[in-house]
């Protein structure tokens, strides 16, 4: 498994436009600490947290009731998902900046993120704070690399490793439904069907999974897993929805993996779908000394 230290880039259709927007919550000012001895901890629990990996919650959505389907509340499971997945088939890739507000019992802090991603290709991260970049993260169809540049380390491993440690998906397809607020229940699951004046609840048949429904904008707005006692063991919260080019796109994503007592905050400040010339640039300096993931037998 290697990494080229040139830039490479994705050819896409400008189908979409761009869209800038204010933060929904206040973000939680902290000191961005490195370790000198690995990569540090909040940059890992931030990779976690961009690839929606680490459990997300959220306050809940402002659902309105203008714009309610006429068919509301009598849609079928089938019906949900079908019309979900309409609006999004036609993206490819985007690019955005972001805040990024991390918090676990062992480090916190707030700092601006870039982020670029290829539907079925490669993730890509740059993350700084008060102008310094901290590190670049880049996972590709196969491998998974997180740069530390302050102290010039690099973590490495597979796909399949990096799921292993963090116990979550992580490949370029689920990645990019959960960084734009794409997920949808499985057509493939006999889902309880529920529904209050404002969403639709999906309950899998074990209690164990539900996802939230915004049927205005036909985007998930909550997705929640949990124990076999009933404990929520992760969420993930899509709020404050903006229509690009006829796509509901959250510009608001919070992660929360409870038992980890861990919570990340994506706040688009501004996104572009399907940009041109969409590059990976990881610029890795000669020599600079690898941490393989502790799965691999490297």
């Amino acid at each position: 498994m290697g990494i080229t230290q040139q830039s490479s880039s994705c050819m896409h259709g400008a189908k979409h436009g761009t869209v800038t927007s204010t933060p929904l919550f206040t973000t939680f000012p902290s000191t961005f600490m490195a370790s000198r001895l690995s990569i540090p901890r909040l940059l890992v629990i931030a990779v976690v947290a961009a690839l929606a990996v680490a459990g997300c919650s959220g306050s809940k959505s402002a659902t309105s009731t203008s714009g309610m389907p006429e068919a509301f509340p009598n849609h079928s499971a089938q019906q949900i998902h079908r019309l979900i997945e309409g609006q999004t088939d036609t993206l490819s890739a985007f690019q955005a900046r972001a805040r990024m507000t991390v918090r676990s019992p062992r480090r916190s802090g707030t700092f601006n993120a870039e982020v670029r991603q290829s539907r079925n290709d490669s993730l890509w991260m740059r993350m700084s704070r008060f102008g310094f970049e901290g590190a670049r993260v880049l996972v590709t169809r196969d491998s998974f690399f997180v740069h530390n540049r302050m102290e010039n380390q690099m973590m490495v491993g597979t796909v399949d490793e990096a799921q292993s440690l963090l116990a979550a998906p992580v490949t370029a397809e689920e990645a990019f439904s959960n960084m734009l607020g794409l997920i949808s229940p499985s057509p493939s699951v006999n889902w309880n069907v529920g529904a209050d004046s404002l969403n639709y609840y999906l309950t899998s048949p074990s209690g164990r999974t539900t996802y939230t429904i915004d049927p205005v904008n036909w985007r998930v707005i909550r997705y929640a897993r949990m124990s076999d006692d009933g404990d929520i063991l992760e969420e993930r919260m899509f709020g404050n929805f903006k229509t690009i080019d006829g796509v509901p796109i959250p510009q608001q994503v919070v992660f929360r993996n409870r038992p980890e007592k861990a919570m990340a905050m994506l706040t688009y400040e501004s996104m572009h779908l399907d940009p041109e010339n969409l590059s990976f640039d990881f610029n890795v300096p000669a020599g600079t000394p690898r941490v393989y993931l502790p799965t691999s037998s490297r």
